[in-house]
């Protein structure tokens, strides 16, 4: 049986800032209102996408009428015909009314209409070119009165093109066509959806997100939009007994909702990664930039902020800040590393003659050069081409450690890698 409803809440131009996409195409749905051309709302998921149809509905003049909705997912040709065309029982001759007769003169809203098999395409594009239809069992036709609104997360063009969408269907239902927006290009309004989802549940009466958490959800990717969002709010609500939910307990939120077996500290781990470039861009940046001058090379290669601390404490935090459990596992050679790395930090001397005379032997025809950044390759007589990979990821690991002042295992952490693995890093 196809669901209808009388009431609908709509979308309004609150006077309150709005995102500016969000703000214009409320505008398109309010416009669209008021003529009884067919709209196709076209979208990701979890764009709102029925709310939106029941806003043309609610707004227009066919208020007065049903909203008629039918769910297109996974439905069979059978199915769709018994619930648009209604059917008639031949016993007993009482017809059960289908979509079509409901909607008469409101609206039907058909919900994901790229779903719709072959068949009943035909049907529907016969139903909009006739505005006649005929029940199951029954020789009588009618004739139907009705607004018709589509949605449809996928690209109907690009269905035409490869045959699994009738071109015909499509020209008759896209005369307006309205996109609705994605949360990523409406970040403005995360604040204000985060506040209405939680005043709709009662669990969350007077608890609230830090400015951390709200920034946390506010440059979150998201895949599901306003769906993966209420999701991630609800499992903030029904996951920790606080009244103020910090960033650590949004990104655990986030994180739970794909199912893995990461364990929560791998888990903030990737989320602090997240937090920095990756090392592909950074590389490109590095490679790019070394055809210009020294400062542009370094303004443009560096992804840090420049610090305005003492250099000099570098050096004490790298030596102090290895645990003695880590320590046990490693060689003399990686605690002489470590060592070198200080030094190499803090921009010493004594640092740049170890690379040197430790290195230099590894690559014949390269050099390492100290300076301002730490160990870049200069080619000379066609050097090895990976050698100048391995010091771009070497600068990489030596500024995120810088980074992190000095503390390597959290630069190890970050950088997805074990402690040792950095170090073998740093003496390649």
């Amino acid at each position: 049986m196809p669901t209808f409803q009388s009431e609908q809440s709509a979308l309004t131009l609150h006077k309150s800032p709005t995102s500016a996409a969000f703000h214009s195409f409320v505008r398109r749905l309010h416009l669209a209102s008021q003529s009884d051309d067919p709209v196709l709302l076209a979208g990701e998921v979890g764009t709102g996408k029925r709310q939106s149809a029941s806003t043309v509905h609610n707004v227009g003049g066919r208020s007065g009428g049903n909203f008629v909705q039918i769910d297109c997912l996974g439905i069979k040709e059978s199915k769709f015909e018994l619930e648009m065309l209604g059917v008639l029982n031949p016993y007993n001759h009482q017809l059960r009314q289908g979509a079509v007769a409901l909607a008469e003169g409101g609206t039907l809203y058909l919900h994901e209409v790229g779903e719709l098999p072959a068949a009943c395409q035909t049907l529907l594009l016969r139903l909009v070119e006739s505005n006649t239809y005929s029940p199951v069992n029954s020789s009588d036709t009618y004739n139907s009165d009705f607004r018709l609104i589509t949605s449809s997360s996928q690209d109907l063009m690009a269905m035409v093109e490869h045959g699994k969408f009738r071109n015909d269907l499509l020209h008759h239902i896209n005369t307006l066509t309205i996109r609705t927006p994605s949360l990523n290009e409406r970040r403005d309004d995360i604040a204000d959806l985060v506040r209405s989802i939680m005043l709709e549940m009662p669990t969350a009466s007077g608890k609230q997100l830090t400015p951390e958490a709200m920034e946390v959800l506010c440059h979150h990717r998201f895949t599901a939009n306003i769906l993966e969002l209420r999701n991630i709010i609800h499992r903030l609500v029904g996951t920790f007994e606080t009244d103020v939910y910090s960033e650590h307990h949004v990104i655990q939120s986030i994180h739970a909702g794909t199912p893995s077996s990461k364990s929560e500290r791998v888990i903030e781990k990737s989320s602090l990664r997240s937090m920095l470039p990756d090392f592909k861009g950074y590389v490109a940046n590095a490679s790019g930039a070394r055809a210009q001058s020294d400062d542009q090379n370094h303004q443009s290669a560096s992804f840090l902020a420049p610090k305005h601390t003492n250099q000099s404490s570098h050096s004490t935090q790298s030596n102090t800040e290895v645990p003695d459990d880590d320590l046990d596992n490693l060689s003399a050679q990686d605690v002489a590393d470590d060592e070198f790395l200080a030094a190499q930090i803090a921009g010493q001397k004594h640092g740049q003659a170890y690379m040197a005379r430790h290195y230099n032997s590894a690559s014949p025809g390269a050099m390492w050069q100290a300076g301002d950044r730490a160990a870049e390759v200069v080619d000379i007589e066609g050097a090895n081409s990976f050698t100048a990979l391995k010091a771009q990821e070497r600068d990489y690991i030596m500024k995120l450690i810088d980074f992190c002042d000095g503390d390597k295992k959290k630069a190890a952490e970050i950088a997805g890698v074990t402690l040792r693995t950095l170090y073998r890093k740093i003496k390649q």
